[in-house]
């Protein structure tokens, strides 16, 4: 997720631009840059890399100015490197931006027709050109025009060398204004602006602003003046990091619905999926005929459910398998394999291993990352980028949450591709797909508060039993792995069907079992059959289900989600979960974003 920050004022807006950017580097970057207005020339110093290297070139050729935007550019569309970093130009306009613009094609045949000339490979260059276009001696009235052609999410911010102004442009991306004394900014967030203020207007989608050295105003996207109370913010900067939350990991949980809607954002067009972004060659599409998909910890259980869907939508034969085993077994892949890796990083050495192994068996490879430019991406014959925003926190959540979003996107994909669903049935699982980031955050609300009176009791346990079925058996895998990150008790993640075969010799009064109730019939009465099992032998049971079936009688703890088809539950089943064990560690007083012996990005083998 890219950081903005602007200035207008009476003093050198670079210094405060800088460390502007310092505050913003939580947000995850990897390259920055800034723009002033001098003497009615727009002036941009910008670089990959570190915020370091932006100071080098500014210590050898220094920039001034009283009004200014600066950026930290997290990359979606374009590689990350100097011309594709922000601040963005056009002919009078220059803009950073925070977001996914959906419609990019359309804006280019506008934008040509004009003769607008594109430098860079960035979807933000054309919100640039697009207001500089519309631009007539009023830069309000150009953003105005501009945001009603623009479709995906957009935080905007914009200066024009012809006035002395600093517009602001939210929708779906997060954008805040700061209120000082003969001088104002815009944000990401606060953070970067509590050294100079407490007091913030906090925009709406959908709205514009307008500001200068001494005036505010806001205006909806049809130009209407907009009212708005001031809000004072009594956080440290480590807490409007954070976002008000107690540890990253809380945050970027909250934050999985907004995740999954970034990732989809722009990729689904008429019920069609990835069809601009997947141009692969038809005889190839064709005679795909088996998927194998590598990958270590969360990533893996991922990959499970995605072999889950794959087989059942797609009805392509799929095996996933664990990316540092995979690469010891000689595995018999021939050209109709297609070869899939998934890796928060980029650069989990293991799955890397595995990518190295396909390619030089001669495999098509397809690699499902978050960090533009990284190893496995670059390795890779095909790229879906998972715009999940940078995860702070060690164990992942909203990463997760992505990763399925990608490969719901793709199977979609492939069964149109392979005919395995007519249109009226893509149709649906695609109308169904758009609703869980909303179903994301409702389960996040429902649950959140529950669980700070329930970490007492739960956090006396040492160990947990997760069962599953179907589809959600991977999900038990990964609810169990997120307590024992974080809170460092055992908890083993079983298929329920296999509760018989050994794991029930463990149930007893202190070895509680966490079950995930399946919005589905059959699966649902057998996974009530393994309750009474547990039940009849004095163990807890803690049930996770949809709002259908609240009222469990042999649970002693039932928390819920909303109701959706079973093919989408995980994405719904996961949230309490990470709740959960967050709730349990952070009561234990671990350290929650940093638990023991572990680190973000397992580059080692």
């Amino acid at each position: 997720m890219c950081g903005i920050v602007g200035y207008i004022g009476k003093k050198n807006a670079v210094p405060l631009l800088i460390e502007g950017l310092k505050a913003l580097e939580y947000r995850g970057y990897d390259s920055s840059g800034i723009s002033v207005i001098d003497k009615k020339e727009i002036k941009t110093t910008k670089a990959s890399g570190k915020i370091i290297n932006l100071i080098d070139k500014l210590f050898k050729k220094p920039l001034s100015g009283n009004i200014g935007i600066g950026h930290t550019r997290w990359a979606t569309h374009g590689e990350p490197n100097e011309i594709n970093a922000h601040p963005q130009q056009s002919k009078e306009v220059t803009i950073v931006h925070n977001g996914i613009i959906e419609n990019v094609e359309e804006i280019e045949i506008f934008l040509g027709e004009k003769e607008y000339e594109r430098k860079s490979q960035t979807d933000s260059e054309l919100i640039a050109h697009l207001i500089d276009y519309f631009y007539n001696g009023s830069l309000l009235n150009a953003c105005l025009k501009a945001v009603h052609i623009l479709n995906g999410s957009f935080a905007v911010g914009v200066i024009c060398k012809q006035e002395k102004k600093l517009i602001g442009i939210k929708y779906k991306s997060p954008l805040v204004v700061g209120i000082g004394d003969g001088e104002n900014f815009i944000a990401s967030d606060v953070a970067p602006l509590l050294p100079y203020t407490n007091k913030f207007l906090f925009l709406d989608d959908g709205e514009v602003t307008e500001i200068d050295e001494n005036n505010i105003k806001i205006y909806d996207f049809q130009g209407n003046k907009i009212k708005r109370s001031v809000s004072v913010v009594d956080w440290t900067r480590e807490q409007a990091e954070k976002g008000g939350y107690k540890h990253f990991m809380l945050k970027e949980i909250a934050e999985e619905g907004d995740a999954a809607r970034n990732t989809l954002l722009g990729r689904i067009d008429d019920n069609l999926a990835l069809q601009e972004e997947l141009k692969w060659n038809t005889n190839f599409m064709d005679s795909i005929n088996r998927i194998v998909i590598a990958a270590c910890g969360t990533s893996y259980y991922a990959a499970l459910i995605g072999r889950y869907i794959l087989q059942n939508i797609a009805k392509i034969p799929t095996t996933a398998e664990i990316a540092s085993e995979f690469r010891y077994e000689n595995a018999l892949l021939d050209k109709n394999t297609l070869f899939i890796v998934i890796s928060q990083s980029g650069e989990t050495a293991d799955t890397l291993e595995s990518l190295s192994y396909a390619k030089s068996q001669g495999i098509p490879t397809l690699s499902i990352v978050n960090v533009q430019g990284s190893s496995i991406a670059r390795m890779s014959d095909y790229v879906l980028y998972t715009h999940a925003g940078p995860e702070v926190s060690v164990a992942s959540t909203k990463a997760f949450t992505s990763q399925l979003a990608i490969l719901y996107l793709f199977t979609l994909f492939l069964s149109r591709t392979k005919k395995t669903l007519n249109n009226q049935q893509l149709k649906d699982y695609t109308k169904e797909l758009l609703k869980i980031p909303d179903k994301i955050n409702e389960t996040f609300e429902i649950n959140l508060q529950k669980m700070q009176s329930i970490a007492p009791h739960y956090s006396q346990f040492k160990n947990y039993l997760y069962l599953g079925r179907g589809i959600l058996y991977p999900i038990a895998l990964e609810g169990a792995l997120k307590l024992k990150e974080i809170s460092y008790i055992h908890a083993e993640g079983y298929a329920a069907g296999e509760m018989k075969h050994g794991p029930i010799a463990l149930i007893d009064k202190v070895t509680p079992s966490v079950f995930l109730i399946p919005p589905s019939s059959l699966l649902l009465n057998k996974t009530l059959s393994n309750m009474k099992e547990v039940n009849s032998r004095k163990g807890e049971i803690i049930a996770v289900t949809t709002d259908k079936f609240e009222k469990i009688e042999d649970a002693s703890l039932v928390l819920t989600t909303p109701s959706t088809d079973l093919i989408f539950s995980p994405f719904l089943y996961i949230v309490p979960l990470q709740l959960f064990a967050y709730s349990i560690a952070s009561y234990l007083g671990y350290d929650v974003d940093h638990p023991r012996n572990l680190a973000k990005s397992v580059t080692v083998e």
